[in-house]
């Protein structure tokens, strides 16, 4: 059953949610009924927000005093972090956040949820990782979140892919910096495709016509693939992981996973609080 949310008033506060594209998100669809739930006066908004205008936007937006926080989804979690005045220990050792908070003070404080949000939102598939060879295609911030996370969880290795080399060069560092030993490394493909996870954490599917670099041949029915860019419609990736008899997993499962994380922040709670 849904949650009725009333109607705006002169208290309420705007929750932004940043991205491009930003016909996908489900954000506000799923935050704005925990918010009303709690009885709190905090309304998520969808913004398409360029990469080209996302420092002009920050300006604004933060200067405005009933605005609580912003979410931030593609492509702007880096960015948004280099303009935060605090990092969670996490968000500040992977550099980017996809929730910011922002204080009364106009203080703009960056949190990180994506990396438990997709080991969570991977259910009873978790146990799949320890050991496991990954390839994640997308090394900005939702990618090198999801490395750390994965590095966390003892997966045995990790190939990264991006168009960008320095994004694939900084995301190596940290995970094998956290692992103390060389966990991740960059990959083109030329050496197969054998792996037991294969995760998308890039735009590919839902914006511009780029194909996926792995071809669907090479799925196989014991892979898991997993696409956080498919949230409100399927990529065909996982069209072609589902054919193919694999596991799946889309971009809902580490949303749900995260979201009352992400309402609690922008609340106002610490970071890891849930609403």
């Amino acid at each position: 059953m849904g949650v009725n949310i009333s109607n705006l008033d002169g208290n309420s506060r705007v929750y932004a949610v940043f991205g491009d594209p930003i016909h996908q998100v489900q954000t506000p669809r799923l935050i704005n009924p925990i918010f009303a739930a709690a009885g709190v006066n905090i309304y998520a908004v969808p913004f398409l927000i360029t990469a080209e205008r996302f420092a002009a936007a920050w300006e604004i937006f933060s200067a405005i005093p009933n605005l609580c926080g912003i979410s931030t989804t593609i492509p702007h979690k880096v960015a948004a972090a280099k303009r935060c005045s605090t990092l969670t220990p996490t968000a500040k050792a992977v550099g980017a956040v996809n929730c910011v908070q922002r204080g009364e003070d106009g203080q703009m404080n960056g949190a990180l949820f994506d990396g438990v949000g997709f080991v969570d939102g991977l259910g009873e598939e978790k146990s799949r990782l320890r050991g496991a060879r990954v390839l994640i295609v997308g090394a900005g911030g939702a990618g090198r979140t999801i490395a750390f996370a994965l590095a966390e969880e003892g997966v045995g290795k990790i190939d990264l892919m991006d168009l960008s080399a320095e994004s694939v060069a900084f995301t190596t560092a940290i995970v094998n910096n956290l692992r103390g030993e060389e966990c991740a490394v960059a990959a083109d493909g030329s050496a197969g495709w054998d792996y037991d996870i294969v995760i998308n954490a890039s735009p590919i599917g839902v914006k511009g016509d780029t194909i996926f670099p792995m071809p669907a041949a090479a799925i196989r029915p014991d892979m898991l693939i997993a696409d956080i860019a498919s949230l409100s419609e399927e990529t065909a990736i996982l069209r072609a992981a589902k054919a193919a008899g694999a596991t799946v997993s889309d971009g809902n499962d580490m949303l749900l996973a995260q979201i009352r994380l992400m309402a609690g922040f922008a609340a106002g709670l610490p970071a890891g609080t849930a609403l």
